[in-house]
């Protein structure tokens, strides 16, 4: 079976290659899957590029949306990445691909600084203007889980179907766990009537790189639009903050610094900034929990993913104290 599945996967990236020579014109030296439906292009030309190959259920249109903000955000000169094309997106077999220059960059040492960079980034981002409309679709959810699109009640819609899909292989002993998911995806904060922007659906660390210049850029702008900007500031301050199995302050702070120098949160943010903080976290436990069911295992909710309040209470306090200072 596995040599079966190398060669099926051998065959679509050849199927890439040529679709992409066909398309414009180049000719593609080497191909390298970096992730799932992301490659590595070295073209003839000394070039380098990057193709997203997303899957069939994922609508065109929303892919040409992911074109257009790349497109909206060098013409605002924000680093992201580039378009490698005035034509960026194409069609092979229902499955829509973007392509856009490689960035020769690394993973960011995660100090302070680096984070204040980080919120000033995110903070600068929500306050873009957009007079043609450009990033007005709908956003908040991730891509991974909402082929979609949608905001954070994608998101959760997403994992409540999870939960349904493996309802009858549950073990016994584990049902009150999923009846407790379940609640919480009922009662989950999902950012209605709060302050929409500009939003990067998923603004943490492993999505920024520090260039060759040192210079900082902000990766992977799938399923970018606009939505609650605490959803998105929620998820950065959140996964920002943890450290060493825990959480530090002073990241927290860093993150808020940076956000200030370009926005203020309203008081209805602050309130609701540990609930909302909670989403994301629920939605990755309800992915665990069902790769746990269909892999036989029982989860009995001591399981390293398995999502608490305790925490994102203490970094939700942190961060209001920051902002309100």
């Amino acid at each position: 079976m596995t040599d079966q599945a190398d060669q099926q996967d051998s065959a679509r990236e050849e199927y890439l290659r040529a679709h992409i020579e066909d398309r414009y014109g180049v000719g593609v030296l080497h191909l390298e899957r970096l992730d799932r439906g992301v490659f590595s292009l070295q073209l003839r030309d000394g070039r380098r590029w990057i193709a997203r190959v997303f899957p069939p259920s994922r609508p065109l249109e929303q892919v040409e949306g992911d074109a257009r903000i790349l497109q909206f955000l060098e013409q605002q000169n924000f680093p992201a990445e580039r378009c490698a094309n005035a034509a960026p997106v194409s069609v092979l077999y229902g499955r829509g691909i973007l392509v856009t220059n490689y960035i020769t960059g690394q993973s960011v040492d995660t100090n302070e600084h680096t984070l204040k960079t980080f919120g000033e980034l995110i903070g600068r981002l929500s306050i873009l203007p957009d007079e043609e409309g450009v990033t007005a679709r709908e956003a908040g959810a991730l891509h991974h889980y909402s082929q979609g699109g949608g905001g954070p009640q994608s998101d959760l819609d997403a994992a409540a179907s999870w939960l349904a899909a493996i309802e009858e292989d549950v073990p016994t002993q584990s049902r009150a766990l999923l009846a407790s998911l379940r609640e919480q995806i009922a009662n989950a904060d999902t950012c209605q009537n709060l302050p929409e922007a500009f939003i990067h659906p998923d603004p943490v660390l492993k999505n920024l790189l520090a260039t060759e210049s040192n210079d900082l850029t902000l990766i992977d702008w799938t399923g970018a639009g606009r939505g609650p900007r605490i959803a998105s500031l929620a998820l950065l301050i959140w996964a920002g903050g943890l450290h060493q199995g825990s959480w530090s302050p002073s990241r927290v702070d860093a993150i808020v610094a940076g956000l200030r120098s370009h926005i203020r949160l309203e008081e209805s943010e602050l309130d609701r900034l540990a609930a909302v903080m909670q989403i994301r976290p629920l939605v990755f436990a309800c992915m665990r929990f069902r790769h746990a069911v269909k892999a036989g295992r029982a989860p009995n909710g001591t399981e390293w993913w398995w999502p608490g309040t305790e925490l994102s209470h203490a970094i939700a306090a942190r961060a209001c104290v920051a902002f309100q200072s």
